[in-house]
């Protein structure tokens, strides 16, 4: 066979080979094209309904609040500053019950309250027998009593930093009760109260707190006593001598340490008017508001700074970001979280507290999710969901559709 010969033979041979080569990349170019073609055809009939595709049903998977509703996405034409003004009765809680019914809430409340007046803006409750009124498992919200403690008896400033060992979530008696100054790892106050960090708050209330301490603060927080109307449950607080327990419940992890949701968000509330407290409280039927000092101005606006730190680096950072932009635009948030397992109902409690805007505080809120073996959303989300309907109430009319 001449050179030509075996040319020819070997070019026949590779096109019988290779003549099907090219379908793999055909069909991973058309599905990429009909993806594109499906994202935009997606995007465009989801904007009929009030950008109502932006709210996603999976928010454990990095999807948490409503960013279709922010200005970043739906135009400054839909503020109505001042905000918060002229709402339509009962908005702010017709989007939050929406909110729940959307993602199959079975137990949960919340309480949005106006920082200056302390007039209910609104009060949601889902499931049989949960009220906002009634008492439940504070959780890491006690961190709050301990931090004003530590910052008005020791003068703890927020960038001060302690020693730990374990992880910021632990429970463990040893991680909460070793050293005051014993541990490899640092973190500054500010961001332990931020990342809710156990091991640190519990080596403070044990420490340098102590138990009359606490105790005291948590009167100055009116626990065991009547905030308002006799419907309004008592929180209960009680330390004990045990250093355990001491420990444990400046952590927040004592789950004998309840408070409601209407009483939580007075604490918040409390916090963003300068330490003063409405109670007692009588601002159902418009009669006339008490109040009561709870912690001194320096101490409610270092606490309101580290609250900030939880929605920008902590553990509510989820339910404020949509894929690394902020929904809330130029609305900045103070909050607090608190995570425990409770018995009635059962369930794992999620907790969250926060005020609006932090410069000028308009809105308190408090959100509590109940979470059994089907997990939800979390308290941190309503919360965020109450902020946003309060602030952008035009917004939320169109995805509600009203006038």
């Amino acid at each position: 066979m001449n050179w030509r010969s075996y040319q020819k033979n070997h070019l026949r041979s590779l096109r019988k080979r290779f003549r099907h080569a090219y379908l793999p990349y055909l069909l991973i170019s058309a599905i990429a094209v009909l993806g594109f073609v499906l994202s935009v055809v997606v995007h465009h009939t989801g904007g009929v309904r009030g950008h109502a595709t932006a709210v996603v049903r999976h928010p454990a998977r990095g999807v948490t609040a409503a960013s279709g509703i922010s200005p970043a996405t739906v135009g400054t034409n839909l503020i109505s500053p001042p905000y918060g003004e002229g709402l339509q009765k009962n908005l702010v809680a017709r989007w939050i019950k929406r909110m729940m019914d959307r993602y199959e809430v079975r137990y949960g409340s919340v309480v949005a309250i106006d920082v200056r007046t302390c007039k209910p803006i609104a009060i949601v409750n889902k499931g049989a027998g949960f009220s906002a009124f009634d008492v439940y498992p504070a959780a890491s919200l006690i961190k709050l009593v301990t931090a004003s403690a530590a910052i008005e008896m020791h003068h703890i400033p927020s960038y001060a930093s302690f020693a730990y060992d374990s992880r910021n979530a632990s429970q463990s008696i040893r991680a909460l009760t070793d050293g005051y100054n014993d541990g490899r790892k640092r973190i500054t106050f500010s961001m332990a109260l931020a990342k809710s960090n156990n091991p640190v708050f519990g080596k403070l209330a044990l420490y340098k707190i102590g138990k009359s301490s606490l105790q005291k603060y948590f009167d100055r927080f009116y626990f065991n006593r009547d905030i308002g109307p006799a419907f309004i449950m008592r929180s209960r607080a009680t330390v004990d001598d045990n250093a355990v327990d001491i420990a444990q419940t400046g952590a927040g992890l004592n789950p004998d340490i309840t408070l409601s949701p209407f009483h939580a968000a007075l604490i918040v509330q409390a916090i963003a008017d300068g330490g003063r407290m409405c109670v007692p409280y009588e601002g159902f039927g418009g009669s006339r508001q008490g109040y009561t000092r709870m912690i001194a101005p320096q101490t409610a606006r270092e606490l309101i700074s580290m609250m900030r730190m939880t929605i920008v680096k902590g553990t509510s950072r989820k339910a404020f970001f949509h894929r690394g932009r902020y929904i809330l635009a130029d609305i900045s948030v103070a909050g607090k979280t608190g995570s425990i397992h409770g018995t009635d109902p059962d369930g794992d409690y999620e907790w969250f507290v926060g005020i609006a805007p932090v410069d000028a505080p308009r809105i308190a809120v408090a959100a509590v999710v109940v979470n059994g073996m089907k997990w939800t959303i979390k308290g941190s989300y309503l919360g965020a969901q109450a902020i946003l309907a309060y602030f952008f109430p035009d917004a939320v009319k169109k995805l509600l559709h009203l006038r």
